[in-house]
């Protein structure tokens, strides 16, 4: 999770969406290539459902789960203490942001959890009475899960720091000891996994003030750790379940094992990716790959809002009506096959998403209604 602070990786702005002066392009990169994750992820889960289960046991979705939902919250903690600093302080940061903040991810999670049931509901799913049909509300707006954790992540970090002093050495363990909260509320994965993350990220712009530049020697060790824990993980003589906190199946020292090689999964392969997308920066910069990532990395959670109705409710049941119909199969392929297949359908995912997305954007009804965004 080392978001380097060094030039021209990080400075001290807030992240916001819209605002194209002062941005950090080179975030804005890796926050594309992240949501590009995403996309390629859930490409896979809904054409793996088909013939894999437990779903898991597809490699290539197993390994890009590892790392692209940990680089995402560490960088949504990043940027949360970033906002927090333009405040100077959490109680003016509650006063003048939090209703906003909060806003903006539980009134995309309504909003979309409404398309959601709406889809079911013309896919033939009814609904005995109006309760029932809240009830599938909900559940739907609760599975936009990612955005539920930041709510819950910000709202936990907020309890902590009225204990904090600003040194690490004295702080770390206020955050520490906050960790059974996260398996309380009922909009997230009720797991620690992705608070950890988020609070790696809040650390990184809260405590370290010198540029980070020294740590880029250590990728060939982070890479060869991550390929063991890698391996590791997957031939472990229980099942891995899944990438994220299961107490319901495991038992004590499975949970450990298990979960401790899913953190340092997250965290090495978020520091991989970023080091890599600072060495590839060069090389793309000033081609259509660079414009496309600075640009679409500012509105990475339109493309994960709008990705969730048209790959995983609307392309994922088709591919499997379609295959259940006796149609071809097109990514029952070998490993390599199934890997450029998914990726290419991925591409033009990507491609469609941006283009609703600037559609949609052009109504500021829409934008409020949908992204909460003025």
């Amino acid at each position: 999770m080392m978001v380097a602070k060094y030039a021209p990786m990080m400075d001290n702005r807030s992240d916001r969406q819209t605002d194209r002066q002062g941005r950090n392009e080179f975030l804005d990169i890796i926050k594309y290539l992240a949501i590009f994750l995403v996309v390629w992820g859930h490409v896979i889960q809904q054409t793996s459902l088909v013939h894999t289960w437990p779903l898991q046991e597809d490699p290539l979705m197993r390994l890009i789960y590892t790392m692209h939902m940990p680089l995402f919250m560490g960088l949504c903690g990043y940027f949360f203490c970033l906002s927090m600093k333009k405040c100077h302080s959490a109680s003016t940061y509650i006063k003048q942001k939090l209703m906003s903040r909060l806003c903006g991810l539980f009134i995309p999670m309504i909003s979309f959890g409404l398309f959601k049931v709406l889809i079911d509901f013309a896919m033939g799913k009814t609904f005995a009475s109006p309760l029932l049909f809240l009830k599938g509300w909900f559940g739907a707006a609760k599975g936009i899960w990612f955005l539920g954790d930041l709510a819950v992540n910000t709202m936990i970090v907020l309890l902590v720091l009225p204990f904090c002093k600003g040194c690490f050495k004295r702080d770390w363990k206020y955050f520490l000891l906050v960790l059974p909260l996260t398996l309380i509320p009922h909009v997230t994965y009720q797991a620690p996994h992705m608070y950890l993350y988020f609070v790696f990220g809040y650390w990184i712009a809260a405590y370290m003030d010198r540029s980070v530049k020294r740590f880029l020697p250590l990728f060939p060790y982070a890479f060869v750790g991550f390929i063991v824990a890698y391996v590791v993980f997957c031939n472990l003589p229980w099942p891995p379940e899944d990438v994220w906190f299961d107490y319901h199946h495991q038992s004590v020292l499975r949970l450990v094992v298990n979960d401790s090689l899913k953190i340092f999964l997250g965290v090495a392969g978020s520091f991989l990716a970023l080091v890599l997308g600072y060495y590839l920066q060069p090389y793309i910069k000033g081609r259509w790959l660079y414009r496309r990532a600075t640009c679409e990395g500012r509105f990475t959670l339109d493309i994960y809002l709008l990705q969730i109705i048209i790959v995983e409710k609307l392309a994922g049941p088709w591919h499997k009506n379609w295959v259940a119909c006796g149609g071809m199969d097109l990514f029952n392929f070998n490993f390599a096959e199934r890997v450029l297949m998914t990726f290419i359908v991925s591409v033009l995912f990507m491609e469609c998403l941006v283009m609703i997305r600037k559609y949609l954007n052009r109504s500021r009804l829409l934008r409020k209604i949908l992204f909460y965004r003025g």
